[in-house]
């Protein structure tokens, strides 16, 4: 065999190992790049990671209110609060047929200690829904008073009386007359000149 044919065959096989290699190499690493992406895995990187917020239930206040008069059951009632008198009377087990019920604010919210009388036809009574008795006449009221009402007060102007509306509706009706010292506006001198003309209700 000549030096020509050697080198001839030494090619040959050159060649042959090469694309030996290059057919091992496609299946290793040819079809791990061409391979369909696991949907399952994209799925799981695109759903949003949704965190587990912790709820804060608002504690509900239980009060007492006592109703009397011309109800069904007369006593004293465990209510939550913000409910109105209306819904005492309900609880009470209505008005009776004697009840002269066009007197009750029913629309009125229910306090801690509250005094609910429903008087009887033809009676005349010192006592109102609220619990208080004829000392508080003439009194404004800061959950009641209407802006005028509330201008009548030592040093309450427009802006002041506005400012007391607008807590109340706010925050809710004010549970205590120091309440008031919470309003923009109104400083211990201030309350100091009123808190003989007001009352809560």
């Amino acid at each position: 065999m000549s030096i020509k044919d050697n080198r001839i065959k030494l090619l040959v096989i050159i060649c042959g190992i090469c694309l030996i290699i290059f057919v091992v190499f496609y299946f290793i690493f040819g079809r791990e790049t061409n391979a369909e992406p696991n949907i399952e895995e994209e799925e799981l990187l695109l759903e949003p990671v949704i965190e587990d917020v912790p709820v804060v239930e608002e504690e509900v206040k239980v009060i007492l209110v006592d109703i009397k008069g011309a109800v069904h059951n007369e006593g004293v009632f465990e209510v939550q609060e913000g409910m109105r008198v209306k819904d005492v009377v309900l609880m009470a087990g209505g008005f009776t047929e004697e009840a002269e019920h066009v007197q009750v604010n029913l629309a009125e919210r229910v306090q801690d200690e509250m005094v609910i009388y429903v008087p009887r036809i033809g009676e005349e009574i010192t006592i109102g829904t609220s619990g208080h008795s004829q000392k508080d006449e003439g009194k404004v009221s800061l959950n009641k008073g209407t802006q005028a009402e509330l201008e009548t007060l030592s040093g309450i102007g427009p802006s002041k009386a506005a400012a007391i509306i607008s807590y109340r509706e706010e925050h809710g009706p004010f549970k205590q007359l120091e309440d008031l010292l919470e309003v923009s506006g109104i400083g211990e001198k201030s309350f100091e000149k009123i808190k003989d003309q007001i009352k809560l209700n």
